[in-house]
């Protein structure tokens, strides 16, 4: 058992003979809760995970007989639904957006085979 909260910890708290460990974060149900009550934590694990997603599918998004829509709707299916899970309980700052946006932009770069080096503005990339 864990004990999550903001401000002063109890010494100890124990149920039935087990002492609660107290925390400062913890994954629950998939999403990270912090003490604190921000979303940032959740939101770079979020990233983390759906960014071993994309690594995985790295020979999809190089794969030249597969069309860009196809390339997208796989996106949609395994990389944003890992990145975007349990989004609706966050309370998301204008910092946490843009780096949500940049992460989006960076895959789809890469199914796209865009190079940093090509010089293409953000607004371009569908």
């Amino acid at each position: 058992m864990q004990n999550l909260g903001a401000g002063h910890q109890p010494p100890s708290v124990s149920v039935d003979g087990n002492t609660v460990d107290s925390v400062d974060s913890i994954v629950y149900l998939g999403s990270l809760l912090s003490s604190d009550g921000h979303c940032r934590p959740d939101i770079n694990r979020r990233i983390g995970l759906a960014s071993s997603v994309m690594s995985a599918l790295h020979n999809i998004w190089k794969d030249q007989y597969l069309s860009i829509s196809t390339k997208f709707r796989i996106y949609q299916a395994l990389v944003q639904s890992v990145l975007l899970y349990a989004a609706e309980t966050w309370t998301a700052l204008a910092t946490d957006i843009k780096a949500l946006e940049a992460f989006h932009m960076k895959c789809q770069r890469q199914l796209q085979q865009i190079s940093w080096q090509q010089f293409i503005r953000n607004d371009k990339v569908t």
